[in-house]
């Protein structure tokens, strides 16, 4: 579940959620990943004209295709990459790359090619549905991490424990990432509680309700507003409406097993600008 562009330089993995652009991408798994590998060094991103980011790596850098797809080589050392499934709607330019695979399709995480030289750039562009990306930022934070002011959050289910922490999973029922050695992300924090614990949000913001039989199950999103989102989901119930506006700690709903479940639990997201970040960064869990 991602989306982005590339150039010349270095690759950018996506996954799949809300990245602003979109109503696709709100039921999407994550939007943004990883560049290079996880552990590789000396990897920087600066900005450029048009949302267009420049990526630095060492020579013979792999990049990683960002999102998930059917992928083209328009010309030697250019990779274009088409989203399909969870990454409809997203588009990917990678120019001025070393070397590169030949078309077919790719997942996120699969090497599409290398950085030519330390001093040669990677250029990333991307757009969703339509709408250009802010690339720089996007792969900054995806490297980097955010965390939110001290003292802004509050944790959403009281009494839990963790059963999955945030980040490369063994099971295959998670979305696939060929960035991690297991070839599978989890994007959220999994936080086991009795079935009708309340649920309480985790921000201010501005809820969505989803149903769905598989995935997620019944869930809500919060939108807080400047590309950060948080995500509830397993529920059993909500007890908020589309377009509620809540506060940090009203209940939101109720702990359930819906969706791709083996148990009541709380699945726990957050997201920026559709970048899914491990939520033990922001909030003090369980």
């Amino acid at each position: 579940m991602i989306r982005i562009v590339i150039a010349a330089g270095t690759a950018v993995v996506l996954s799949g959620a809300a990245v602003g652009t979109g109503a696709a991408m709100h039921d999407a798994g994550s939007v943004l990943g990883r560049v290079v590998a996880v552990g590789v060094a000396g990897v920087s991103v600066d900005d450029a004209p048009g949302h267009t980011a420049l990526v630095h790596a060492p020579a013979g850098t792999a990049l990683l295709a960002i999102a998930a797809g059917t992928i083209a080589v328009p010309s030697p050392g250019r990779v274009v990459i088409s989203g399909a499934g969870d990454d409809l709607g997203l588009n990917v330019d990678v120019a001025g790359l070393g070397d590169n695979v030949p078309d077919g399709t790719v997942q996120r995480g699969d090497v599409v090619g290398h950085v030519l030289a330390a001093d040669h750039a990677v250029t990333l562009r991307a757009t969703l549905d339509g709408e250009a990306l802010d690339a720089p930022s996007l792969l900054r934070a995806a490297l980097n991490g955010v965390s939110a002011a001290a003292g802004a959050w509050t944790r959403p289910v009281d009494g839990a424990v963790v059963t999955q922490p945030f980040g490369c999973s063994q099971y295959t029922m998670e979305p696939v990432d060929h960035s991690c050695a297991s070839g599978h992300m989890h994007t959220g924090i999994d936080l086991g509680a009795p079935l009708g614990t309340p649920v309480h949000a985790a921000l201010d913001g501005v809820a969505r309700v989803v149903t769905s039989a598989t995935g997620y199950g019944l869930h809500v999103v919060l939108d807080s507003g400047d590309g950060l989102t948080t995500l509830y989901a397993h529920l059993d119930s909500a007890t908020v409406h589309d377009g509620d506006e809540v506060a940090a700690g009203d209940v939101i709903g109720q702990v359930g097993s819906t969706g791709n479940s083996t148990g009541p639990h709380l699945h726990f997201e957050v997201r920026r600008d559709g970048i899914a970040e491990d939520p033990a960064l922001d909030v003090a869990l369980p």
